[in-house]
């Protein structure tokens, strides 16, 4: 069995046994790559993938069908999603998530990704609505 050895030091790191080496790129004189520094900005990089704001997901952890949505949907029924949504990933903006059509009933904002929705929130929303 062959052993390797990692040496970590001052953010690089080299592979002993074959004297690889690999370090942030900001210590080789390169421009840092900061598009990931923001939040905004790697929201950006993530839209292209769907070409929406919001996308929702039938199962647990992003899994199962899934729906872009790009604007406010008062009823999930016209796209087969009614009490459907368990996850969401959220590109940009904040969200309103209903538990009835047209905005009624009790409410949820998110401005960040869902992998799993808690218990009282997992497939029963309705309507959604970008609330910035």
């Amino acid at each position: 069995m062959r052993k390797t050895a990692f040496l970590i030091a001052c953010g690089a790191a080299t592979l002993l046994t074959t004297g690889a080496f690999a370090q942030d790129r900001s210590w080789d004189g390169d421009r840092r790559d900061d598009r990931y520094e923001r939040r905004d900005d790697r929201r950006d990089d993530r839209r292209g993938r769907w070409g929406a704001d919001l996308v929702v997901f039938e199962h647990r952890d992003f899994g199962g069908e899934s729906r872009p949505i790009r604007g406010d949907e008062p009823d999930l029924t016209r796209i087969g999603f009614n009490d459907r949504i368990s996850s969401l990933r959220i590109m940009r903006g904040q969200w309103e998530f209903c538990e009835h059509a047209y905005f009624q009933g009790r409410c949820w904002r998110y401005d960040y990704d869902a992998g799993v929705l808690p218990n009282k929130q997992n497939d029963r929303f309705s309507s959604i609505r970008r609330i910035r």
